[in-house]
């Protein structure tokens, strides 16, 4: 005997809901049949007091000392439930789960694959740790929605069949995701910051030319271990619309026209590409006019005397962008191609300049100082030891006897950058202040890589084969792009998100007659997030059982 729901579905308006007492037996086939004792009608129309006091007359002629363990009531299992619930409603609301249906069509697979993937992309969200103990969590410790006894069957090696899967289905779902991302969430997609990330291997050789692990420019300084490299395109929102995968000692500025190239073919009505001064090539310049792209980069003056000191002699006050912030403009026509230059001025980045060239210059003179007191191969070694540091060697100058010095005119030099930074494009008519606030929403895409790196564990990757790598990746990229919705729509970040939604757990309720699903009551702060995210509110009875 058990309380169970009915949803009466209509054509025009909300459904409606009936409350009823139950009872099922089994006939003489030994198949359950369900009788209704009483209903109660609809849940909206309940008198809560009348039941109220039934339950109470009904508890009268129970044991007053008799345990709720006495009556046959037993909590058996518990999981945690509000997380793959959020995850699992924003992974529908993207249509992913009817993608890999249909992409799943003509293979037969004898584990449900689809359900497999998400259950790494929420392991990944949730509680990133290896695929063995994804295999663990799924079931065990996480109720993955749509999976019999919450995903317990999951094997590993079902786990890397999906994996191997979702790399062979990538090409169509990026394209599947952009378009959901620029139509059902309606994610502006009119300017697309650009920017690439190193993900180590802690592994003592590399992998032979052509393969993915290999050494390159290492981004956490670490040259000594092999990577790959990472890109990412994402949105003014931070949403992630299109990733790449590169061996890892491909160069940045080599991958901008394959990038964009692939952006094209996603057939947006127009684009402001964004990107760092590694992206800046006079290549990649052309490439982009050609294809009449509009482009916003941070431009390396340094490598151009002319340009930096003609930069750096602008006249004019700066126009004031937001607090701190300023800008000059200038036009440079060369070859009958007109650029406009952005000489940006922070005042907090200008005092954070000076202060680490200070204690810089506090060192370097500590050093000199000792170099002194060297003789012969010591004071040859540390010589050259100053000369092949960059933060030293730009400021030192070797006077005639070969002794090494602080050169006042290179400090000043270097002063006179302090918070400054130029940008270079080819849009000549936004406004100047629009261009540079959007520039500065490229930490975005470095936010993501940091996000990627320390909240969904993107490293170190314990997998050998490119496939796998690869699948890796694509995994946590879906994770991401889940989380960014979850946290535009919430206005909070992902811990905060993630501690909240896990303290709604889901619980098997056993007698001796039924077991039933049952989630915990929702308190207003976790109703108002799965409001905010427009989540539906997880059932409070999920499945009855008939022992």
């Amino acid at each position: 005997m058990y309380l169970r729901e009915v949803v009466s579905t209509r054509k025009r308006g909300p459904d409606t809901r009936y409350l009823q007492l139950v009872e099922g037996e089994r006939d003489a086939q030994g198949r359950v049949q369900t009788r209704i004792l009483h209903s109660f009608g609809r849940t909206d129309q309940l008198d809560i007091e009348q039941i109220r006091r039934l339950v109470e007359q009904l508890s009268r002629y129970l044991d007053p000392a008799a345990s709720p363990a006495a009556s046959g009531l037993e909590v058996t299992r518990t999981w945690t439930f509000g997380g793959t619930h959020l995850l699992d409603s924003l992974w529908r609301e993207l249509r992913l789960d009817e993608f890999f249906s249909h992409a799943l069509e003509a293979r037969s697979f004898a584990q449900p694959v689809e359900r497999a993937i998400f259950a790494l992309v929420a392991h990944r969200a949730l509680a990133p740790a290896s695929k063995l103990a994804c295999s663990r969590w799924a079931g065990a410790s996480a109720w993955i929605p749509g999976l019999e006894g919450g995903g317990a069957e999951l094997d590993v090696q079902h786990l890397y069949r999906a994996m191997d899967f979702l790399h062979g289905a990538m090409p169509e779902l990026q394209e599947h995701l952009y378009f959901q991302v620029t139509d059902l969430l309606s994610a502006d997609v009119s300017v697309l910051f650009y920017d690439t990330t190193s993900v180590s291997f802690y592994l003592d050789e590399a992998d032979p030319e052509g393969e993915l692990r290999r050494h390159g420019h290492s981004k956490k300084k670490r040259p000594d271990l092999p990577q790959i490299v990472v890109g990412l395109a994402i949105n003014r929102d931070g949403i992630p619309v299109r990733h790449w995968i590169y061996p890892g000692n491909r160069i940045d500025v080599t991958t901008v026209e394959e990038v964009t190239r692939d952006l094209l073919g996603l057939r947006p009505r127009r684009f402001l590409f964004v990107g760092d001064r590694g992206m800046v090539s006079q290549a990649n310049l052309d490439f982009l006019e050609s294809r009449r792209l509009g482009y916003l980069l941070g431009c390396p003056i340094r490598n151009d005397p002319a340009l930096e000191a003609h930069m750096l002699s602008l006249r004019g006050r700066y126009s004031p962008v937001c607090e701190g912030l300023g800008v000059k403009e200038t036009r440079i026509t060369d070859g009958g191609r007109t650029l406009r230059y952005l000489l940006c001025r922070s005042e907090a980045r200008a005092e954070h300049d000076a202060r680490t060239r200070a204690t810089v210059l506090e060192r370097l003179k500590a050093k000199l100082a000792k170099q002194k007191k060297g003789k012969g191969a010591d004071e040859t070694r540390d010589k050259h030891s100053l000369l092949s540091t960059p933060g030293y060697a730009r400021y030192l100058v070797q006077d005639a006897d070969g002794k090494l010095r602080i050169d006042p005119a290179r400090v000043a030099a270097a002063a006179r950058h302090d918070g400054k930074y130029v940008l270079m494009t080819n849009e000549l008519d936004l406004p100047s202040e629009e261009l540079v606030l959007g520039y500065r929403d490229l930490w975005r895409a470095e936010r993501a890589f940091r996000s990627m790196k320390s909240i969904l564990d993107l490293e170190p990757v314990q997998h050998r084969t490119p496939e796998r790598i690869t699948s890796h990746v694509h995994v946590c990229v879906l994770a991401y792009l889940l989380v960014r919705v979850a946290e535009s729509r919430a206005r909070i970040g992902w811990e905060a998100i993630r501690e909240q939604v896990e303290r709604i757990t889901l619980s098997e309720l056993t007698t001796g007659r039924a077991s039933v699903l049952q989630t915990k009551s929702l308190t207003s702060a976790e109703r108002d997030l799965l409001n905010c995210c427009r989540v539906p509110l997880p059932p409070k009875t999920l499945q009855v059982t008939p022992a």
